[in-house]
C-alpha cells in the first residue's frame, strides 16, 4: 500500500490460493483488499499497486491471478476478465412441490458444528478438486471464515445450521444455512432462510437437501447465495418459475504467464492456433501458439500471425471453461475466422461449468 503523512491511503493484498482449473489445480494469487482513500483518488495509486502486485505474482511463479470485483468496471483495464457467473436464487413459495421427474429424496441429518468440523472439510476438498473456480480452504480459512460464528457477525440470523447426506464413505452432500425472524402480516410467526453452501454428489442428494430446506415450517422466503446459474433446483421443482434467478459476475481472472496458464489446464478437444494477445498494461501481450488436446497442451511465444486476436481480459474470461469467443466476436471484442473461433470454443469448454461459491 501507500502511506501519506503517517496515514495508510491505499491497500492491496493477496491470498496464495490453490485454484481448480479445467482438469487440474494450479497456484493462483487471490487479489483482495484493494482500496484507495477518497482523499487520494485519481492520483495513480491503484495503477501502481496493481502493477506491483502483478509483478509479484509473476515473480512467485503463479501463472494466474483472480479476484471478486467490488465494481465491475474497474479490473478489465488491468487485464482481469469475467470468468464465472454467480447467481442468487430466491424462492418465496412455501414448500414448493418437486417435479414428477425428481428422484426420491435421500434422508438428511442435522449435525452440530463439532461434527461438521469432522465431516465437511474433507468432503469439500473432494468437491473443489473437480470444480473449476473453486479453491482449497486452509485450516485457518475453515476456522476463521467458515466455523467462526460470532453473534456480532450474524446480522440477526441464527447460528449456522449444518445438514448432511450420509453415504457409505462419509457424507455425500451438505448444506450450511441460517434463519431469521421477520415481521408477520397475519399474526403468525414468519422467517426467512439464507443458504450459504449447498453441495451434493447425486440427484437423490440434491433432491434430499433442497427438499429438506424448502419444507421448513414458517419460512416464507428462501435465498440461496453464490449459486451456479445451472443449479439443480431448476430441474427439481415442478414449477421452476418459483425459483427466481439474479445473475451477477463471479470471479475475474488475469493470465500473468500466458504459456504456463494455458499449459496448466486441460482441453476437451484438439485445437492448434495462434492467439495474438493485447495487454492494456503491457505485461503479457504477444503472440502465442497453442497446441491443445485432451492429452495435454503446449504453448510458446511465436512471431506467426494470429489466428485469433484477443485482449488479455477476454482470454481470462474463457480460461475456466466458459467458452464465449464467438459471442465476443459478435460484439467486436475478438477477431478471427469463425471456424477457428468455433474450434477454440469447443476446446476451451468444460463440464462442469466454472463456478466459484465463495468470495475472497
Amino acid at each position: 500500500g501507500h502511506v501519506s503523512d503517517g496515514v495508510v491511503v491505499s491497500t492491496l493484498s493477496a491470498f496464495s490460493l490453490e485454484l481448480t482449473v479445467p482438469g487440474s489445480v494450479t497456484p493462483c494469487a487471490g487479489t483482495t483488499v484493494v482500496a484507495v482513500a477518497p482523499t487520494h483518488r485519481r492520483q495513480g495509486f491503484l495503477r501502481q499497486l496493481m502493477m506491483r502486485h502483478l509483478e509479484d505474482v509473476r515473480d512467485r511463479g503463479e501463472a494466474i491471478a483472480a479476484l471478486w470485483a467490488s465494481e465491475s468496471e474497474i479490473y478489465g483495464r488491468f487485464g482481469y476478465g469475467r470468468a464465472t457467473r454467480s447467481a442468487e436464487i430466491s424462492i418465496k413459495h412455501r414448500s414448493p412441490a418437486l417435479s414428477r421427474h425428481a428422484p426420491q429424496p435421500v434422508p438428511v441429518r442435522l449435525v452440530d458444528p463439532d461434527e461438521a468440523r469432522a465431516l465437511v472439510p474433507s468432503y469439500h476438498d473432494r468437491v473443489r478438486s473437480g470444480q473449476p473456480g473453486m479453491f482449497k480452504r486452509s485450516e485457518a480459512w475453515w476456522e476463521h471464515r467458515i466455523f467462526s460464528d460470532l453473534p456480532s457477525r450474524r446480522r440477526g440470523y441464527t447460528a449456522a445450521r449444518w445438514a448432511v447426506v450420509d453415504g457409505s464413505q462419509g457424507i455425500e452432500g451438505y448444506a450450511r444455512y441460517r434463519v431469521k425472524g421477520v415481521p408477520s402480516e397475519d399474526n403468525h410467526p414468519a422467517s426467512e432462510m439464507v443458504i450459504w453452501e449447498l453441495f451434493a454428489d447425486s440427484p437423490e442428494g440434491w433432491a434430499g437437501l433442497w427438499s429438506y430446506l424448502l419444507n421448513h415450517d414458517l419460512v416464507r422466503e428462501f435465498t440461496a447465495r453464490l449459486r451456479p446459474v445451472d443449479d439443480p433446483i431448476f430441474d427439481l421443482l415442478a414449477g421452476p418459475r418459483r425459483a427466481q434467478l439474479k445473475v451477477n459476475d463471479g470471479i475475474w481472472v488475469r493470465l500473468v504467464d500466458v504459456p504456463a496458464a494455458l499449459e496448466s489446464r486441460s482441453y476437451q478437444s484438439d485445437f492448434t492456433g495462434v492467439f495474438t494477445v493485447h495487454d492494456p498494461v503491457g505485461m503479457s501481450g504477444g503472440s502465442y501458439e497453442l497446441q491443445a488436446s485432451p492429452e495435454g497442451a503446449t504453448c510458446r511465444s511465436t512471431n506467426a500471425s494470429g489466428d485469433i486476436m484477443i485482449d488479455i481480459e477476454d482470454l481470462g474470461s474463457i480460461y475456466f471453461g466458459e467458452p464465449s469467443l464467438r459471442r465476443l466476436a459478435r460484439a467486436g471484442r475478438v477477431d478471427g475466422d469463425p471456424a477457428v473461433l468455433k474450434a477454440a470454443d469447443q476446446a476451451f469448454g468444460w463440464e462442469p461449468r466454472p463456478w466459484c461459491p465463495e468470495v475472497f
